[in-house]
């Protein structure tokens, strides 16, 4: 489903306090998993994590997007209330400069998320989905060849939001971690802590951090070997709050670890949270 207005309000609110510190946001690069996904996996054919098809799509496009929700996602707010236009896929953004249809890569930034994707580069390998890393170097390749202004970047914000389907499959019967809990949030968090770094020496100053929502209540948790049926799975939330936790830590160390940078951290669990506690408060 589409945003509420009370989480619509505060990503607004989140992109506001990014923003403030510079001139108007000229472009956005998102980088993540289906909470940001703007179609990279239905313009990669081999990958078996789609939603090009009903109902995906049938409340804002009228037509399945590759969107993993039924109208805008969070980016396409935050690039509607920054007055710009929503941005394409990294894949179909190559897809036309090679063919020919477009001499350029766009100028309002560019989306390298991608469904199913985990902080953690093996997650959901078997589906063919595009990892973190590689959405990294997707977006550095163009930097490179000089595809990108870099003068743009300055003006830019960056986000980010991956974790939940590492987390998740830290619970799937067929392969069993080697780590415990704590050691697996880690090894996330050292790749999280990377990939800020290296995102901050390709030209990123604005970056907003989004926190994961409770994915121990998702329905899907009902299929895992030991998982409640009419509750939340309380092991997996904890490995939310302990990742979130150091997300948050993350995000404020941006300003001291990288000069002249901004982060801010969207705490998207504590807001399903209030939603979940009063529902009828928000219309739910």
């Amino acid at each position: 489903m589409e945003s509420t207005p009370v989480l619509l309000l505060s990503l607004l609110i989140l992109t506001f306090s990014v923003s403030a510190s510079a001139t108007t946001v000229r472009a956005i690069f998102t980088f993540g998993d289906s909470i940001f996904d703007a179609g990279n996996n239905h313009f990669n054919k081999n990958c078996t994590a789609q939603a090009d098809f009903p109902p995906y799509g049938s409340s804002f496009f009228h037509r399945s997007t590759g969107r993993f929700t039924n109208g805008r996602t969070v980016v396409d707010f935050i690039s509607q209330f920054a007055g710009i236009e929503l941005q394409k896929p990294y894949l179909q953004a190559q897809i036309e400069v090679a063919n020919g249809s477009t001499k350029d890569y766009p100028s309002n930034g560019i989306n390298f998320a991608s469904a199913g994707s985990g902080v953690l580069h093996d997650t959901n390998e078997d589906l063919v989905v595009t990892p973190l890393q590689v959405q990294l170097q997707q977006f550095q390749t163009l930097i490179d060849q000089n595809k990108i202004d870099k003068q743009l970047l300055q003006n830019s914000l960056f986000l980010f939001e991956s974790g939940s389907n590492d987390i998740f499959n830290y619970f799937l019967p067929l392969d069993p971690p080697a780590l415990n809990p704590d050691a697996y949030v880690q090894a996330m968090l050292t790749q999280v802590g990377q990939f800020m770094e290296q995102i901050y020496k390709l030209g990123a100053r604005r970056i907003a951090v989004f926190s994961l929502g409770p994915v121990g209540c998702v329905p899907a948790r009902a299929l895992l070997p030991g998982a409640p049926v009419d509750r939340c799975f309380g092991k997996m939330d904890q490995m939310v709050k302990n990742y979130n936790q150091g997300l948050e830590t993350v995000v404020k160390s941006i300003p001291s670890k990288y000069p002249g940078a901004v982060g801010v951290y969207g705490a998207v669990y504590d807001i399903v949270q209030l939603f979940r506690a009063i529902p009828k408060r928000y219309g739910t």
